[in-house]
């Protein structure tokens, strides 16, 4: 069974896409993990592609683990959710007193991403209940939206059950296809020139580039406030290590950002959390 990971970002959007144009095979199904913390830009862009593929027979199932803007605000040292979540560890930058400061431990993409497809693909495509084995043979073909400019990050899977599949950078091999992000873009662009198709990240990722966050203030200012809002709350939440910050300049987010210039240094996410 073939199953497309899908992040709404730019590149599996167009993996999405392609297949619905029979430029590339038809995945089983689409499954995208929510972390209820996106950026409008994606969800509606998430809706797009839902109804699409729908027109092409390609089921897209939204599954979640929770709320991580919620439980990320649950810390250590306040105690526990009451729902029982635990507490969401995003990569925050900590203002330890030392220069450059320090940074919490990412744990955000593997619990509200990765392990949201892996229950996924075990509960629901392969039937298995809680602690049963999954077979020892790959039944499941992952496909990832990893452009060419990206390659260092294709991983083999962890799961004996499903091996991954990179589409984009021409594997399988007889896909013929070897893009990076760019000539994705331009496929979209060229393919659906009505539409704008967003970076996926979640409203208060600290990857954001400041060129990014800007771009957020002045044509979201809904998901901008909840991102200040968050980086607000948030502050208290390394405990003894010290205050935590969205930004890695150690300063609250509106301060960070400043004022309407370009960023200068080309800051981009490591785009491990959705593609």
């Amino acid at each position: 069974m073939r199953i497309l990971s899908l992040g709404a970002g730019i590149q599996s959007s167009t993996i999405l896409l392609m297949s619905c144009k029979g430029e590339l095979p038809k995945p089983d199904c689409a499954i995208f993990a929510d972390t209820q913390f996106e950026p409008s830009p994606v969800y509606a862009n998430l809706q797009f592609l839902v109804d699409e593929a729908a027109k092409h027979g390609i089921p897209v199932h939204v599954r979640t683990k929770g709320n991580i803007e919620k439980d990320a605000l649950v810390s250590r040292v306040r105690g526990h959710a009451e729902d029982g979540h635990r507490w969401a560890s995003m990569p925050w930058a900590v203002d330890t007193g030392t220069p450059g400061g320090g940074k919490i431990k990412r744990q955000c993409t593997t619990e509200y991403k990765l392990q949201v497809i892996d229950r996924f693909c075990r509960r629901e495509v392969l039937g298995l209940k809680p602690r049963q084995r999954a077979p020892k043979e790959p039944v499941i073909e992952t496909w990832i939206g990893i452009s060419r400019d990206e390659a260092h990050r294709m991983k083999p899977s962890r799961d004996a059950y499903r091996f991954n599949e990179y589409p984009l950078i021409g594997h399988p091999i007889e896909y013929g296809i070897s893009m990076s992000r760019y000539q994705c873009l331009e496929w979209l662009q060229a393919n659906y020139p009505e539409r704008e198709f967003p970076r996926s990240a979640c409203i208060g990722c600290p990857y954001r580039s400041d060129a990014e966050w800007r771009e957020m203030r002045r044509f979201h200012p809904d998901d901008w406030k909840r991102a200040v809002e968050f980086d607000h709350e948030i502050r208290k939440s390394g405990g003894p290590r010290g205050d935590t910050y969205t930004h890695r300049k150690l300063k609250p987010l509106e301060e960070a950002i400043g004022g309407e210039l370009p960023s200068l240094w080309g800051e981009e996410c490591f785009g491990i959390c959705g593609v």
